[in-house]
């Protein structure tokens, strides 16, 4: 399944979260593929990715995103990709 994720950050830079984001890369491993990432603003990123295993992805998310919202001020807004016709 292809997804745009648009992820704010209020506590933290850019590239504090894409250095978060990059450490992260193993467990994401498991779940997701040819991720792509870019800057929006010093507050907000989009990532494009292919998940492979959502019940992975829940099941470490509902681990991972408590610690994320508390160091970081993370929130998500997740959006399937269908191709254009």
């Amino acid at each position: 399944m292809e997804m745009l994720i648009i992820a704010r950050f209020s506590k933290v830079s850019y590239e504090e979260w894409l250095a978060a984001f990059e450490a992260d890369g193993e467990m994401r491993s498991k779940f997701m593929k040819n991720d792509v990432v870019g800057k929006v603003n010093d507050h907000t990123a989009v990532i494009k990715t292919t998940i492979f295993d959502q019940e992975a992805m829940e099941e470490a998310m509902a681990i991972r995103m408590p610690e994320l919202v508390e160091q970081m001020g993370i929130e998500h807004e997740m959006f399937v990709l269908t191709p254009a016709g």
